[in-house]
């Protein structure tokens, strides 16, 4: 076996997207690299100088892998930490794995992760956010060091920002835990008999498109919007199919995202549920529920509820979780093959001192007001002045930004008459488009004619294994009850055998492990607990590195006693509320089971 292989067979049960870069290489017949920046002998004085760097630090993240000699000193350095590991270079890395014999660096359960390579980079950022509590070390190669010192900034300026925005998203994530829950568990019976919003890919390949909002500057353009109509695809984001419905518009499609009861103020009117509807998994459920037919069912990245029930693969979704249905709508027009993106309503400020376009009324006046007058933030507009916002709004501004700029294939523009300038995304008139659009035609029920087409795709094979995995899930949430009390009951000991009886404690501690691996590793454990109890699953994490790696068997008792105990008692309290949602999921995919059933029987 050559030293690749035997690497690689290391990578392929610890690292398997690492393996699978280096893989790709040695098909490919790379040459080897010829230079290295790091020696044979022992660096002892950039030991000494990352000694000081990481201090009393758990988690270590190490800008550099080159030939891993420097990897294994820090690990004999540091046998009580962590080290995440990041190699930019693709090529260095594969050519290390093929000239040395690097098994006892990535054997090592101290080697916690590896990325090599750009596209790896948030994958370690994601893990390194899970595990780092309050600081992590941040050291570099000595070779590193001297070349990359405006990357190393950057790099640590990258993490930080993916990092707040990670902790933004779980805070995000625990206040709408139960809602989301509760839509997710209930659309799995919508999502029985609605196509996948995957389907339409490439749809309408080549058409415009234009995104609905609700922003003030609507009305000016809403009558625009009506002769665009014939010429681009109309999408309506949330609240928006309010105004259009004021002004006797129907879209060609409504996007809906938002979780909250409200939805049902928005959606009163019989009007606003005449066009196609893309449903999100984490939208409020009685609205697809109202709809009942020709609609489309999306499931979200970050949905892993939905994806687990209905034995999806993460990589099969296409709709990215956003912090404003607009990008959901954004995505659905991407989706069809749209080559020209309008934006409008989308004023993401208060021009004029007004929170809305005429028409949103879910919402009371005097609240939205009330939302305006409070608003001290500054953002420059299309026309060269400036709108008062809000935090929420700017927020939303960088949120689509970021995704128009993953789209470089399609033509953006705002075409909000006072709105906030969107980066990377020109404004033009309307109406100056319209002489521009007027030569393309959009067919008037371009996605009905679609949904109409595609029938009705209710499948009795995927609807009984989404019920069977319901009720083995529901089942087994009532056994992990029993388990938990187990777990309690052994934990009250190992505090008093850590002081008195160290060898009892030791093994009770193992005890301990196994019993808790079998609730953890359960297939549906993290998808379920991640999701209705984000916050205190991301807490025990962040303790993992400090319970793994403590050398004194007093401070890993008390460690485990307190960290595991009350990760243990945030699941015993939810299981119930778990139990009553998928009970009421498995009767509602039973009753699409018998009306589809019956349906197929009078046919």
């Amino acid at each position: 076996m050559t030293c690749f292989q035997a690497n690689n067979e290391i990578l392929e049960k610890r690292f398997p997207h690492v393996s699978m870069e280096m893989i790709g290489l040695e098909k490919e017949g790379l040459s080897p690299k010829v230079s290295y920046m790091e020696g044979f002998e022992r660096d002892t004085d950039w030991l000494q100088a990352v000694e000081g760097s990481v201090g009393s630090c758990k988690i270590v993240f190490v800008y550099g892998f080159q030939r891993g000699f420097s990897i294994a000193d820090l690990l004999d350095l540091y046998p009580d930490r962590w080290l995440f590991v990041y190699e930019p270079d693709v090529e260095l890395f594969y050519n290390s794995l093929v000239e040395y014999d690097l098994k006892p660096v990535l054997e090592s359960p101290n080697l916690y992760a590896v990325a090599v390579g750009k596209s790896q980079l948030k994958l370690l950022f994601h893990l390194l956010c899970s595990y780092v509590q309050q600081e992590m070390a941040f050291v570099a190669m000595r070779g590193y060091l001297q070349d990359h010192t405006e990357t190393l900034q950057k790099l640590r300026k990258d993490f930080d920002d993916y990092r707040s925005n990670y902790f933004t998203n779980k805070h995000t994530e625990n206040f709408f835990r139960k809602d989301w829950m509760r839509n997710y568990l209930y659309h799995l019976s919508d999502g029985l008999n609605s196509p996948f919003v995957e389907e339409m890919l490439y749809s309408a390949k080549g058409s415009s498109a234009i995104i609905v909002s609700s922003g003030p500057s609507l009305q000016e353009d809403i009558e625009w919007i009506r002769k665009m109509r014939k010429h681009a695809i109309i999408i309506a984001g949330g609240s928006s199919i309010q105004a259009l419905i004021k002004n006797g518009i129907q879209p060609h499609a409504v996007v809906i995202m938002d979780g909250h009861p409200v939805n049902n103020k928005i959606f009163s009117n019989p009007d606003t549920l005449q066009a196609p509807l893309l449903f999100t998994s984490s939208s409020y459920y009685e609205i697809a529920e109202r709809k009942g037919t020709n609609r489309i069912y999306g499931i979200m990245k970050n949905d892993l509820i939905s994806q687990f029930f209905m034995g999806i693969n993460q990589e099969q979704i296409l709709l990215t979780p956003a912090a404003t249905v607009a990008a959901n709508a954004i995505q659905l027009a991407a989706i069809l093959g749209a080559k020209r993106i309008l934006l409008a309503g989308q004023d993401l400020s208060f021009p004029d001192q007004k929170f809305y376009t005429d028409g949103i009324g879910h919402f009371a006046e005097e609240k939205t007001n009330q939302n305006v007058q409070k608003a001290s933030l500054k953002v420059l507009n299309v026309k060269g002045t400036y709108n008062t916002t809000e935090d929420g709004l700017l927020f939303m501004k960088e949120v689509l930004e970021s995704m128009i700029s993953e789209l470089p294939d399609i033509e953006f523009i705002n075409t909000t008459r006072n709105g906030a300038v969107i980066e990377g995304v020109p404004f033009r008139p309307i109406d100056e488009l319209y002489e521009e659009l007027k030569n393309e035609q959009v067919a008037e029920h371009v996605i009905g004619d679609w949904l109409q087409h595609r029938g009705r795709p209710f499948q009795l094979e995927q609807a009984e294994f989404v019920k069977s995995r319901l009720k083995a899930t529901c089942e087994d949430l009532l056994k992990v009850k029993d388990e938990i009390y187990a777990i309690e009951k052994t934990l009250g000991k190992i505090r008093e055998f850590s002081r008195t009886r160290p060898a009892k404690a030791q093994s009770t501690i193992e005890q301990i492990e196994q019993l808790w691996g079998r609730i953890a590793n359960r297939e549906w454990f993290s998808p379920i607990f991640e999701t209705i109890i984000p916050l205190e699953v991301a807490r025990f994490d962040q303790a993992l590195p400090m319970i793994i790696t403590e050398q004194n068997l007093i401070a890993k008792a008390d460690l485990i006693y307190d960290q595991l105990g009350r990760l243990l008692k945030d699941i015993a309290e939810v299981i119930p509320t778990l139990d009553e949602l998928m009970s009421e999921a498995i009767l509602r995919v039973e009753k699409v089971i018998e009306t589809e059933s019956s349906f197929r029987e009078k046919r």
